[in-house]
């Protein structure tokens, strides 16, 4: 049975975008990319033109809070992690790197 019959709805053909991902549907399978959304955080935090690395983090790496540092916008801070934290749907990669400093995000 179709649900179109039992729920009213309507067939708005092949998903393309959702949620920030987008959906590609071949032959070969469904995949999800967030290439629109990654350039749009590049953009919304200032770094179009950064360039792509292999490695997010140097892998033993240990960060700590330097009291003397630069102080920073803890609300863009927070926004940065959020960002990157949605990233991590599909680039798992990632998740490190973000785990890592999501550490740092002070709570209100």
């Amino acid at each position: 049975m179709s649900m179109m019959n039992e729920f009213d709805m309507s067939d708005s053909g092949k998903m393309s975008y959702f949620l920030g991902m987008e959906i590609i549907q071949n032959l070969k399978g469904i995949f999800m990319c967030q290439r629109k959304y990654a350039r749009e955080v590049l953009a919304r935090f200032g770094m179009s033109d950064s360039k792509p690395v292999g490695n997010p983090i140097v892998p033993g790496t240990r960060l700590s809070k330097d009291e003397k540092g630069t102080k920073i916008d803890s609300t863009m801070f927070k926004q940065v992690v959020e960002s990157l934290m949605y990233l991590t749907a599909i680039r798992p990669d990632i998740m490190f790197g973000v785990s890592l400093i999501s550490r740092y995000v002070i709570s209100n």
